[in-house]
């Protein structure tokens, strides 16, 4: 499993939150996405998203339908292999 960050920041809230949620609501149709949780950082302007796949070429593959999604396109990833989790 692959866990993937991404951190944004926008002097306009408004418009890279929506451009944010409009990626994600991209993610439900990929086979192999499995969670992803949009965040506010306190006492900042950063939004972050976590998210979690079955492995990197399904994330690679998601990353080809988010189009001109300047929100994704412009926020590098950090890309992390899961080792172990717990709920």
């Amino acid at each position: 499993m692959l866990t993937v960050i991404h951190t944004f920041n926008h002097p306009d809230q408004d418009r890279i939150l929506s451009e944010i949620k409009s990626g994600l609501s991209t993610m439900d149709d990929v086979s192999g996405f499995k969670y992803a949780s949009l965040n506010k950082q306190t006492n900042t302007n950063d939004f972050v998203v976590v998210s979690k796949w079955d492995n990197r070429a399904v994330f690679e593959d998601w990353t080809g339908t988010v189009g001109e999604n300047n929100a994704f396109k412009q926020a590098t990833p950090q890309i992390f292999d899961v080792l172990e989790e717990r709920y």
